[in-house]
This record gives C-alpha cells, sequence and structure tokens, in this order.
C-alpha cells in the first residue's frame, strides 16, 4: 500500500484507467447510442407516418427544427440542475422522461400534436451530452479525455447501424394489433431510454471516492491527478454560474463551434441529397458511399483520440482536420468530376467527428469544474441553434440558386472563420500552469 501511495507503482495509473473505463464507459457508450437512436428514429418513421397522418414536408421540417430550439433554450439550466442534483440523479431523470416522450409520438394525429411532443423531447434531453462530458472530467485526467470520449463518440456512427438493422423489421410489424409499423418502432425504440435511465440510477457511481473497486492508494492518485488538473487551468474561476456563461473563453469556443457543428449539421441532415446531385449516384450507391465514411471514420476518431492524448496536445488535432473539412467542401461544391465529389465525401465523414471528441476534450481541460459543466452546455447551445439557422439556411440557398454549391460554399466559409476563432482563442488564452508534483 505504502508503495503505490508514494507513486513507486509504475503501473498504478494505467490500472486504475482501465479498470474505470471498463466499469463506467459501456454505460456512457449505450446512453449516448440510445439518445441518438431516440433523436433520429423519427427519420425512419417519416415516410409511413407523414403518409398516415397526412404530413407536409413543411409540417415534419418544423417540428424537427422545434427539437433544437427547446434542446438549446434549456441546455444550461439543465446542466445547472445536474450540478445541484448529480450526475446520475439527472441523467436518469432525462433519459426516462425522453423515453415516455419519444414513445408518445405514436399518438399523434395531429401537427399541433406532433409540435408539441417535439419541442417537448428536445427538452427532455437538453443537458444530456455535456452532463456525460462533465461526467468524463471527474473520472479521466486530461491525458486520458481523448482518448476516452473517442470511445463513447463511437456511438454516432454505431447508432446509425443499428437503425439500419432493427428499423425495418419494426416497420414491418404494420397493422399487429391494429398499430401502424412506425407505431411499433417509435413505441419499442424508446423502451431501451427507459432500461438505461434504470441502469444508471443502479450501477453508475457520481465520483471515485464513492466506488469499492479501486483501493484507497488508486483513489488518492486519481484525485490528485484530478485536482492537479484543475490547479493547472489558468484564468478566472467564476463563484457564479452565470457569471462563467459572459466569460469570453466560453463565448470563442461557442461561436467557433456554432460556425462549425451548425454549418456541417446542415449538411448532414441533406446529405443523401447533396451527394446524389454532386455525384449522380443512385440512393443505394449514395448509402454505401456514407457506410464507407463511417467506417473510415471509425477508425480515424479512435486514432485521433489516442494521438491527441499521447502528444499531450488539442489545439492542432481540431484544427488540421477542421481546415481539411474545409476544403473537402470547397471541393465538393466546384467540382463536375463524380470521383472528386466522391472522394470530398469520404474526406468529410472520414474527418468531421474524428475531430468532435477532441474539441471537447479541450473544451473541459479550459474551464474549471465549478462551471465545467454549465461552460459545457453553453458551447452545445451554440452548435443546437447554429444547427436550426443553417440547416434553414441551406434548404433557403437551394431554391434559390436551383442547386447546392452555394449551400456548400457558405459551408467552408463557416468552417475556416471557426478556425480563425479557436486559433486566435488559443493564442490569447491563458496558459496552464504547470502541475504540482
Amino acid at each position: 500500500m505504502a508503495s503505490e501511495a508514494d507513486g513507486s507503482d509504475k503501473g498504478l495509473p494505467d490500472r486504475v484507467m482501465k479498470r474505470a473505463q471498463w466499469r463506467l464507459l459501456p454505460m456512457l457508450f449505450t446512453a449516448y447510442l440510445v439518445a441518438i437512436v431516440d433523436r433520429i428514429n423519427i427519420s425512419f418513421a417519416a415516410e409511413s407516418m407523414n403518409r398516415d397522418l397526412g404530413f407536409t414536408a413543411s409540417v415534419y421540417g418544423f417540428a424537427g427544427g422545434l427539437f433544437f430550439v427547446s434542446y438549446a433554450l434549456l441546455e444550461v439550466p439543465s446542466n445547472m440542475l445536474m450540478m445541484r442534483f448529480g450526475t446520475r440523479v439527472w441523467v436518469t431523470r432525462i433519459m426516462i422522461s425522453w423515453g415516455l416522450i419519444s414513445a408518445a409520438q405514436m399518438f399523434v394525429t395531429t401537427p399541433f400534436q406532433y409540435y408539441v411532443l417535439r419541442f417537448l423531447l428536445g427538452a427532455a434531453e437538453a443537458g444530456f451530452f455535456p452532463s456525460i462530458l462533465f461526467y468524463a472530467s471527474l473520472w479521466f485526467p486530461a491525458q486520458w479525455r481523448g482518448r476516452v470520449v473517442s470511445r463513447f463518440y463511437i456511438a454516432q456512427p454505431a447508432s446509425q447501424a443499428v437503425l439500419g438493422l432493427v428499423s425495418a423489421p419494426l416497420l414491418g410489424l404494420d397493422g399487429a394489433l391494429g398499430l401502424a409499423g412506425w407505431q411499433w418502432l417509435l413505441l419499442l425504440e424508446a423502451g431501451p431510454a427507459i432500461i438505461t435511465g434504470l441502469v444508471i440510477w443502479r450501477w453508475l457511481p457520481d465520483r471515485p471516492e464513492q466506488v469499492g473497486w479501486l483501493s484507497a492508494a488508486e483513489k488518492h492518485w486519481l484525485t490528485g491527478q484530478l485536482a492537479a488538473d484543475a490547479a493547472a487551468i489558468a484564468g478566472p474561476q467564476h463563484g457564479s454560474m452565470l457569471r462563467a456563461l459572459a466569460d469570453r473563453q466560453i463565448l470563442g469556443l461557442g461561436i467557433a463551434w456554432l460556425l462549425l457543428a451548425g454549418s456541417v449539421n446542415a449538411y448532414l441532415y441533406s446529405m443523401p441529397l447533396i451527394l446524389a446531385e454532386q455525384t449522380g449516384l443512385g440512393t443505394a450507391a449514395v448509402g454505401q458511399l456514407v457506410t464507407i465514411g463511417g467506417m473510415v471514420g471509425v477508425v480515424v476518431l479512435l486514432a485521433l483520440g489516442w494521438h491527441s492524448d499521447r502528444r499531450q496536445e488539442r489545439h492542432w488535432h481540431v484544427l488540421l482536420p477542421w481546415a481539411l473539412v474545409g476544403v473537402a467542401f470547397v471541393v465538393l461544391g466546384v467540382t463536375t468530376s463524380p470521383v472528386l465529389a466522391m472522394a470530398a465525401a469520404l474526406a468529410i465523414a472520414a474527418l468531421n467527428l474524428p475531430s468532435h471528441p477532441v474539441f471537447w476534450a479541450l473544451v473541459s481541460e479550459q474551464l474549471h469544474e465549478r462551471h465545467r459543466a454549465v461552460g459545457i452546455a453553453a458551447v452545445n447551445t451554440f452548435g443546437q441553434f447554429g444547427s436550426f439557422l443553417s440547416t434553414s439556411a441551406l434548404g433557403v440557398a437551394r431554391d434559390a440558386t436551383g442547386g447546392y454549391d452555394a449551400g456548400m460554399a457558405a459551408i467552408a466559409g463557416c468552417v475556416a472563420l471557426s478556425i480563425l476563432i479557436l486559433h486566435r482563442q488559443h493564442l490569447v488564452r491563458p496558459r496552464r500552469t504547470s502541475s504540482p508534483p
């Protein structure tokens, strides 16, 4: 015990981190996977649901936008409550409430009912992702955080594979017990959120001090490392969370994320249509192209997070992928070659998502624990508003110009501006002080 406590046990850090990952990441991964499934499963139900209920594309699109509005408005208040009640209790509340609301969508019959439920779904889910990021920062010191966030971020491409596998069979239940296929899909895919919420309530510990699967020496090392990370953060440590929201550092990160995530999400929401127009491929071929890009993206995601941790560098691990993504959007917008368009699409798929975990690791490492949860939520709120605005703007540009070229140029410009903002903030922000021994 003494040898471990004084640091002479060289294998202690890796042992603690492996144990924490095996205990915690499966729950975090599952929760994030379920969150994305419940957010986007409506897109698989849309065709038959809209036909059965007589919903127009405008009704469907406006309801989708309402999700982002409530999500963005309540992101920060949700995380302020999470700081009061604890991550375990608050994430449990989030998951059970969104599971019930997601299932309730099976009963809609009018556009107004649909608007209300999509707005409530965004409100219920608000704060979930920042809560998970904040939770990871309470368990994993900065030098491990990039790879840890990358590992549960795999839930994003995995969710599309899950939906692709289970949605068709669920839609095939059309008529069973008097329910339409889309009703079965919404009902049965909501169940995992409620179950996962109960699992988190029972087994997810709030802090390292509360667990029995770490020895006293292991807890001492882990809490010491986390304290050293906190002490190494330079800059203001706000006593008021509301004052933290006015911090120039948080505002700069938020604006950069609005420009990057908001504009790229506009592309993702219309990706099949854009790729079909720019490459000349059919629906099945576009699906194969997206699948290949997603598979490459998973490999790059894990590699980028690992390399960022190994080098203990975040800034350029974010900016360089963002720069390549911006170039790819320029190519996608101006090229007349289907081959170059496909290459650009693969580059976007392979580099956009993998940079996100490193960005969030960078954000968490620049914020003091006392306002980290709210700061992360504030940055993510910018991205949600950006997604709502840019998705609408891309549609307007498509109708005005008859193509997506102008939209791709605008996205490339937003990416470039986000790079300039993030790099300037890197140059002027206070430096981390050296960690105590």
